[in-house]
Formats: structure tokens, C-alpha cells, sequence
């Protein structure tokens, strides 16, 4: 069964993304993109050039209407994208709540938050987990202090908190209509390309986009395109969350290809915990939730990581069973090493 592809932006996502850039600059900064698209081995000044005039656009048309409160604004000021993308993701997924989250028992809110917990943060968090569990636990991953905050917040005061984001998306709906309208030639253009080449990836397409594609744990049901996240994509029981520039990486990853350097390989195998990945995966292949708890990562930044691997051909991928697992590839690292012994003449 093919994916179905939306054809619209997600309000949800969008909202919640476009104020978090808007009180976190930084992250719309052409430094930091080159410093991220180096970890994929392109040129990340290229790729800026792509996308940052429309998404300075949307951005700057939301801000003239955005409406936050100060107690808003504890969401995004001093966070980091983990929990961002969690509320993202997790209002996405019920959008029944977005109406009438108010009138949704407690303890419905409770067992969803905590499915999502356990799927995307900390995978062997306990059932009935004490406050104190939970800290530790999360205290376990590589969240920054700021998201184990707020994530800690949200656990102990669930229906509250949502509630309080959910007003927030509500009253901002206006301002995203705007910005909306700001781009709208050329997002229209954009998106019927990037419709036109999921439907072609479906057919077998790209590759590296099918290895991207493949880091999910299921089937991709749903592809769902963003342009508030313009460069990202990252799969979540069974949905594609795409940004609509995800097609111009994927070309310049085959273009880098077919001029081989070893400096993206040398950076991931430098990187820590890429390189217990590869160290791990060089006993035996493993699929992801086996991955995050043999190394004490969370799904979510295993996940981050296998991109990168697999875009540098380190690891390759296999379904089997109704999983998707990884095994180390080692041809390029034995290329690697062929071409630093002639290097260093050793």
C-alpha cells in the first residue's frame, strides 16, 4: 500500500515551529546550517541559498500578527528542538484535542503523552514511573537540561500544559494565515514538486531517499511536508514529517557522492556515539530500539544519527520481521583506511 501524500502544511507544525524560530534566531542562521550540512557532507551555504528567502518571508509575516503571552513564551525561550518536535509530532498526531482538549479525560491525555514518552524519549521507562524515575531516566539521554525541564513539566502537569499549548496554536491560526499567504506562489510551486518526487520515489526513485525513508521502525503510511522545518525529515509511527527542501539534500548527497572525499566519513567515525553505533553494529545488525537501549540513547537520536551513517554508506538497512535493521557496511571503511595508509605512506 503507497503512502498517502499530504498536499497541505500541518497548522500544528507549522505554528508551533514558526514561534520557536521566531524566539530562537540563531537556529535560522546560515552558520548553523553549514555546520549541520557538513555533518551530511555538502555545502551547507549552498543549501541556505535555497530555502532562506521564503523561510524569512513566512517567518517575518507570522511575527506582525503572532500573539504570545509571556507565560507563552516558557515553551520556546531557552529549548531546544527534542521537545519542540514532541509537541509538534504529538498534537499532529490528535487533532481532536487541537478543538476540545479541554473536554478529553485525563487519563487519556496521560496514556497518550506516555506512549510518546516511551516511543520517542526514553524506551525503557517503567509503567507508573516515580517522579524520581522519570528524572533519572531522562536525565539518561542526551536531552539537554533545558528540554528534561520540559519534558519533566509536562509529565507531571500533562492535561494542563497541553491545554496551554493548544490555546496557544488556537489563537495563532490568524498570523499562520498570513504567513501563509506571503509565500504563496512559491510555496504552490514547491509543493507540486515535492509532491511530484515522492510519487516518483514511490516508483523506485532515489536511493538515498529510500534509506532515509527506511530509518522509520514501520511502513510509512502518510508523508506530510513542512516548510517551517525546510531540511528535515524524520519518521514517527508510520508518518514522514518532510521538509520541502528534503529533495535539494538528497541531490547534493548523490552529487558529493560521485566526488568521494573521505572528511564526512573521518567526521561521523569522530563523532562518540556514531562511532559505538558502528562499533556495535560490527558484532551483529540491530534495529533501532535494540540500538538505543544497548547504548543508552533515546530512539529519537539513534535515529538522528543513522542518517548521517547511512548517507555515508556506513551502515546499510534490511526489513525483516516488521523491522527495520541496520548492519555496518565496511567497504568505505576500508577505503578509508587504503587511502590514509597512501596518504601518510604507512
Amino acid at each position: 500500500m503507497q503512502p498517502t501524500i499530504q498536499t497541505k502544511l500541518n497548522p500544528v507544525i507549522e505554528i508551533l515551529g514558526l514561534i520557536y524560530l521566531s524566539h530562537n534566531p540563531k537556529m535560522q542562521e546560515k552558520d548553523e546550517v553549514i555546520k549541520q550540512s557538513a555533518e551530511l557532507g555538502i555545502n551547507g551555504e549552498e543549501l541556505y541559498k535555497k530555502y532562506s528567502g521564503v523561510l524569512r518571508r513566512y517567518i517575518t509575516a507570522f511575527e506582525k500578527h503572532v500573539v504570545i503571552e509571556e507565560a507563552d513564551s516558557t515553551y520556546f525561550v531557552k529549548t531546544d528542538t527534542a521537545f519542540i518536535f514532541f509537541a509538534q509530532i504529538l498534537l499532529a498526531s490528535m487533532p481532536e484535542w487541537l478543538d476540545n482538549i479541554e473536554s478529553i479525560p485525563e487519563q487519556e491525555i496521560v496514556d497518550e503523552l506516555m506512549v510518546g514518552i516511551r516511543g520517542w524519549v526514553v524506551d525503557d521507562l517503567p509503567e507508573n514511573a516515580t517522579t524520581n524515575e522519570i528524572v533519572d531516566a531522562l536525565s539518561q539521554t542526551e536531552l539537554s537540561p533545558n528540554d528534561c525541564w520540559q519534558f519533566l513539566r509536562l509529565i507531571q502537569q500533562p492535561k494542563q500544559q497541553l491545554i496551554h499549548l493548544a490555546q496557544i496554536i488556537r489563537k495563532n491560526l490568524p498570523a499562520y494565515e498570513n504567513a501563509l499567504l506571503s509565500v504563496e506562489k512559491p510555496l504552490t510551486k514547491r509543493m507540486e514538486t515535492f509532491v511530484k518526487m515522492r510519487k516518483k520515489s514511490l516508483h523506485g526513485g532515489e536511493a538515498v531517499e529510500s534509506l532515509l525513508v527506511a530509518l522509520g521502525e514501520e511502513a510509512i503510511h502518510t508523508v506530510v511536508p513542512m516548510l517551517v522545518s525546510p531540511t528535515v525529515s524524520m519518521n514517527v509511527d508510520g508518518i514522514s514529517y518532510m521538509g520541502l527542501y528534503i529533495d535539494d539534500i538528497l541531490q547534493m548527497i548523490e552529487n558529493s557522492k560521485k566526488a568521494y572525499s573521505s572528511n564526512p566519513i573521518l567526521k561521523a567515525i569522530g563523532d562518540s556515539s556514531k562511532f559505538d553505533i558502528l562499533t556495535t553494529l560490527n558484532r551483529t545488525p540491530m534495529y533501532n530500539l535494540e540500538l538505543a537501549e544497548h547504548l543508552g540513547l533515546s530512539a529519537a537520536t539513534v535515529s538522528h544519527h543513522m542518517q548521517i551513517l547511512i548517507v555515508q554508506g556506513l551502515v546499510s538497512v534490511e526489513k525483516r520481521d516488521g523491522r527495520v535493521y541496520y548492519t555496518l557496511e565496511k567497504k568505505p571503511i576500508r577505503d578509508l583506511i587504503d587511502e590514509l595508509q597512501t596518504i601518510f605512506d604507512v
